[in-house]
């Protein structure tokens, strides 16, 4: 299904194109293809030629691959303003090796390689944007790696609490089953993990999605 309205808001939280100047800006809401796509359809999958920016407008998308066993790993979730499919613009003929599945109904805006390459010539900024974005995920690529690698369960779950807490409360935006699938960990582990930290007074769960940080028990730790 396509729509055919508030394509700036697509686009005008978006890091490469919101410096960019009003006329540019309607070149780009001019190219917009937006379209809605239902929960657990996929935008792409493994060994798809790319040939699109997928910018995420509502819900969310997680981009995901299978390892050797088949089984899942979650590479990240993408919220309003993020975007994929970026890589295969500068390799078209790169082997896609990952899956965009939809978390909740979405729309997404597309917009075609030849149109973005347009755009990079007249502006070489976004191309050092998309620069700047391949060298930070690179850089969470290789950190997830690592942790992955080294830490055990217990580690890995505080990590991942010590990077997404606000303040001394945890949300879960994900399911636990994503959660366990980011950190390479069996969702029967998690729980586990999770209600170890509980026995230890280092978290109190207050709902499925909520848990408080009982900070003072944590610095104890550190």
């Amino acid at each position: 299904m396509e729509c055919h309205h508030n394509y700036e808001l697509c686009v005008q939280r978006v890091p490469i194109f919101n410096h960019l100047d009003e006329e540019t800006m309607q070149f780009i809401f001019n190219k917009i293809m937006q379209r809605s796509f239902a929960k657990k359809e996929h935008l792409y999958l493994a060994g798809d030629t790319i040939d699109s920016l997928y910018v995420v407008h509502k819900g969310r998308v997680r981009i995901y691959k299978l390892n050797e066993n088949g089984e899942e790993q979650l590479i990240r979730i993408l919220s309003h303003g993020d975007y994929t499919g970026e890589i295969s613009l500068f390799n078209p003929s790169l082997n896609n090796t990952s899956y965009a599945e939809v978390l909740e109904d979405a729309e997404i805006c597309i917009i075609k390689r030849e149109d973005i390459y347009q755009l990079m010539h007249t502006y070489p900024s976004i191309s050092i944007t998309f620069i700047e974005t391949f060298a930070k995920r690179l850089s969470e690529s290789e950190t997830q790696t690592t942790n992955i690698s080294l830490l055990d369960s217990r580690s890995k779950l505080m990590m991942y609490i010590e990077n997404y807490r606000e303040g001394n409360m945890l949300n879960l935006s994900l399911t636990k089953k994503h959660i366990a699938s980011y950190l390479s960990m069996q969702p029967e582990t998690l729980n586990r993990t999770f209600n170890k930290l509980e026995e230890e007074q280092i978290i109190k769960k207050i709902n499925h999605k909520t848990y408080r940080i009982l900070q003072e028990n944590l610095n104890k730790l550190i």
